[in-house]
């Protein structure tokens, strides 16, 4: 009778190591349309949520024809014809589009993909300035993790920021410190590269989580502006080029192109304004 106790016991815990072995890790993925999210894989279940199109989910298949999405620690069903593999993609288009001093955007432009970064940042998790695109994000987590394998620690403090955000910001400057200055520092309301969702100031913990120009005699700042490009990041406005960026220097100001092209700039020394007449 013990012997048989035994055996059932390896065999309840055979199965269930098996089962668990079996199920899979949560894959990133993201909508191809305006997707309905249920309790139960039907679809006359009500309705949980409802998702957008390009919105990142972790998702994981549950049979033939549907899949399990995982929100946080909930787990919902949707149709799979519903989810894609991997990364929103940018546009050309849109990862190359040019913001500067004479190129802009309309007040409401905003990314359709943007998706809450996933490395530690200054604002509380919520805030716009936690926002990026989602392949500038993923990008950004990979530069960051691979920093932190090099023993540097980098915090976002400044990503999206919307067309009101930055003339709230804009306004502030001009009145604390006059036009001329805030022309040089802050970008004007509608030419902003981080409405673009693009864009993010990067900074640590030696720089007190602030913004400085000897961000770049950190450890932390030389891995950054050496490495940037490898993820597809460009240092926008470096050191010497204040004449054709239109802005003083800035060793924070990070901006995705994309690896292709962030490799060039980094091989000519080009600002964003040079690669953009030579392309």
């Amino acid at each position: 009778m013990k012997l048989i106790r035994l055996l059932l016991i390896l065999v309840l815990v055979f199965t269930a190591s098996s089962t668990y072995a079996a199920t899979p890790s949560p894959q990133p993925g993201y909508t191809i349309k305006t997707t309905k999210l249920y309790w139960r894989a039907m679809q006359s279940s009500p309705v949980a949520k409802t998702l957008l199109t390009n919105t990142p989910v972790r998702y994981t298949t549950y049979n033939r024809s549907w899949s399990n999405v995982y929100i946080g620690s909930t787990r919902y069903f949707t149709p799979s014809s519903n989810l894609k593999a991997g990364i929103p993609k940018l546009t050309s288009t849109e990862r190359l589009r040019l913001v500067n001093k004479q190129h802009g955007l309309s007040a409401s432009y905003r990314s359709s993909q943007l998706v809450t970064l996933t490395i530690p940042t200054v604002y509380a998790k919520g805030s716009e300035r936690t926002l990026m695109a989602a392949e500038a994000a993923h990008a950004l987590a990979r530069l960051y993790y691979d920093g932190r394998k090099q023993g540097h620690t980098l915090y976002a403090l400044s990503a999206y920021r919307s067309y009101a955000t930055q003339k709230s910001l804009y306004n502030y400057w001009v009145n604390a410190r006059g036009t001329a200055y805030a022309s040089m520092y802050v970008a004007r309301p509608g030419h902003s590269e981080h409405q673009t969702g693009l864009a993010v100031d990067m900074t640590s913990e030696q720089m007190r989580m602030g913004l400085y120009a000897s961000f770049d005699q950190t450890p932390e700042g030389k891995w950054m502006i050496q490495n940037a490009h490898r993820y597809g990041y460009i240092v926008r406005y470096p050191k010497g080029k204040e004449k054709i960026t239109g802005y003083n220097y800035e060793p924070w100001h990070l901006r995705y192109v994309g690896v292709k092209e962030a490799t060039t700039m980094k091989q000519n020394n080009w600002t964003f304004e040079d690669w953009w007449a030579k392309r």
